[in-house]
């Protein structure tokens, strides 16, 4: 093949069948050898002599075979492309402070004792589940935290039975046993859903920054986030009572009492407290692990999955932020979730240094 390209003539027309077939192959998925000896016979100017045809039919397999290599290459360099593109969610475990301060890592496939400073046993691990011992009595509070970082979840069952689901992107700080004659008060920073032990004598109370619920024994689920414009209750069961913390001393002021199906938003900038009848099963899905979104905006939805995925979303459309979505997840993968977005909405993002960026 080297002797006839080197005849006078014959290599401008190997450059431009080269060429010529190159971008043909590329544009298809797949190599086919028929398409493109097709391709090259076509081009070939039909006062060539019989000679110089039959020489290009002598080597047209063996020019398939150069740009089937080539193609291939091309395919490898594509796939390594791709798989660079994807997302790598960034890792981090569910961490414990103790009350003496020392922070501990919990990993979901451990199972341990929790202790207090002083060796005590005061509850155990079993795998995504913390369970605090039951009865325990004290005369002074002692506090855990535990933290939940974005794309993690945690259960925590304290020691008076209370069953608390921790989202992403929580902190629960709680006691490790309840003093008698006192309030169950918790502190919440982040979304929690929470199944209380009825107890008339003592109320459990949240405490998420400026807003108190107070509760005997129910169902909810409180959401404060901080990157969010305010705190929501939704009431899945029982009653629950909420408070402004600059109304707490207010004789006037009575709590706003919230009954089931209804959530209570509290607006961070106007300070105020409103209601709405809500599909309590739209806030509490995440417990199943999905992602159920109702007329909500982008901006919302953007920082759900930025929790739940352990990624980060930068969106240089501030117009996409302010527009309503509806959209179900379940067990799809974030570069599912980011496709899902493109095909349906049309919206374009690039993957850059493992972060999404939206134009």
């Amino acid at each position: 093949m080297s002797d006839w390209i080197l005849k006078e003539g014959n290599e401008t027309i190997f450059e431009n069948e080269v060429k010529i077939h190159l971008e043909t192959t590329m544009a298809m998925n797949q190599p086919n050898k028929d398409e493109i000896k097709k391709e090259l016979f076509k081009r070939i100017k039909r006062d060539k002599s019989r000679r110089l045809v039959n020489t290009v039919i002598k080597y047209a397999a063996a020019l398939t075979l150069l740009l089937t290599i080539g193609y291939f290459f091309n395919k490898q360099n594509q796939t390594e492309d791709i798989i660079s593109n994807r997302l790598v969610p960034k890792v981090e475990q569910v961490t414990i402070t103790l009350d003496d301060g020392t922070v501990k890592e919990l990993t979901p496939t451990e199972n341990k004792k929790i202790r207090k400073a002083d060796g005590t046993v005061v509850g155990s691990q079993e795998h995504s589940k913390l369970t605090y011992s039951k009865g325990t009595k004290t005369e002074e509070l002692v506090y855990n935290t535990l933290h939940v970082p974005h794309g993690k979840r945690f259960d925590v069952v304290l020691s008076d039975g209370t069953h608390i689901f921790l989202n992403s992107g929580t902190t629960l700080r709680y006691p490790i046993a309840f003093v008698d004659k006192q309030p169950r008060t918790v502190f919440l920073n982040g979304e929690a859903y929470f199944d209380v032990a009825k107890n008339t004598e003592h109320p459990f109370v949240v405490n998420a920054n400026g807003i108190d619920v107070q509760v005997l024994g129910t169902k909810f689920n409180v959401s404060n986030y901080a990157e969010e414009m305010g705190i929501n209750t939704v009431l899945v069961e029982g009653s629950v009572e909420l408070q402004r913390k600059d109304e707490l001393h207010a004789k006037e002021k009575k709590p706003l009492l919230l009954t089931p199906g209804f959530m209570a938003h509290w607006d961070r900038a106007s300070n105020e407290i409103g209601v709405e009848n809500v599909d309590t099963r739209l806030y509490t899905a995440w417990i199943e692990g999905k992602l159920v979104f109702r007329n909500t905006s982008f901006l919302k939805i953007r920082h759900t999955l930025e929790r739940k995925y352990s990624v980060t979303i930068k969106n240089r459309n501030k117009e996409l932020d302010e527009q309503l979505f509806d959209a179900t997840f379940d067990i799809e993968t974030i570069d599912e979730v980011l496709e899902s977005f493109s095909k349906s909405f049309a919206i374009d993002y690039s993957i850059i240094d493992n972060e999404v960026i939206i134009e």
